[in-house]
């Protein structure tokens, strides 16, 4: 694809995904559930995801799943808003995270089943295909958003810890502080943290810090590395630059450089 035309489809099974330890995408990301279930941790909630559901993720969501050792299948579609059509952005947030519909399954099988095989199998029309069936996807989970079933996150104690953290990354906060403003005792937070994330709590915290920053390096390239890293909770700024190399795999002055 070609300009701000971007689309990736991808088939998983029991197979990990390989996405590195950068738990958020520049694209929107629709993940449909075609076997199986898993637990899927979306900005400040969780979710239990199950066959024939759609998750919707914009993008800078950060997110990560979390398998049990049951069989699984699932497709995910990496794309840009180029394929979203301009009458459905507007609704589009009512439509996020967790879509589930029982009596559209059938036919989200079909749609995606119909994309599945354009991308495997591309030829000259397959671009306009593709971008067809994505349209028609969309539109068809806004005329059918009526007859989805309520779901309710799980675990408010993660969700109301996760707020906090959001609230004051850039502030030398602790599991201790988080735990306190979230109800519960740290240990306990520990443990259902990791549990219902994927991540542990000071894993999370570096990882929304470093696209706080990340962004802020993007935003304004005249900013010094040592700033960025100050203001976004990091105290060291060679830590910081040691930890944006591992995730991103390169230093952080290259966003500087453009």
């Amino acid at each position: 694809m070609s300009g701000g035309k971007k689309l990736y489809f991808e088939d998983c099974s029991n197979s990990k995904r390989m996405h590195g330890t950068k738990h958020y995408h520049d694209m929107l990301e629709l993940y449909f559930m075609e076997k199986g279930s898993c637990k899927y941790f979306i900005d400040t909630k969780v979710y239990h995801v199950q066959e024939g559901d759609l998750v919707l993720i914009p993008e800078g969501v950060l997110h990560k799943t979390i398998y049990d050792d049951g069989e699984r299948a699932r497709a995910l579609i990496y794309c840009t808003h180029h394929y979203v059509p301009t009458e459905v952005v507007a609704q589009l947030p009512s439509l996020l995270h967790l879509y589930r519909n029982p009596a559209l399954v059938p036919r989200l099988r079909e749609l995606i089943g119909q994309i599945r095989r354009e991308y495997a199998a591309p030829d000259a029309f397959s671009e306009p295909i593709v971008t067809g069936l994505l349209h028609l996807l969309f539109y068809t989970l806004v005329r059918e958003a009526s007859g989805c079933e309520s779901v309710r996150p799980e675990n408010l104690y993660v969700s109301n810890a996760i707020s906090y953290i959001k609230a004051h990354y850039a502030e030398p906060i602790t599991l201790a502080s988080a735990a306190a403003f979230a109800s519960v005792s740290p240990e306990h937070l520990s443990r259902v943290f990791k549990k219902e994330t994927g991540l542990g709590f000071s894993e999370y915290l570096t990882m929304l810090r470093l696209q706080r920053a990340e962004a802020m390096l993007k935003d304004d390239r005249t900013k010094r590395i040592c700033d960025v890293a100050f203001a976004c909770g990091f105290n060291d700024s060679n830590y910081f630059s040691q930890r944006f190399r591992q995730v991103y795999g390169f230093a952080p002055g290259r966003l500087k450089n453009g």
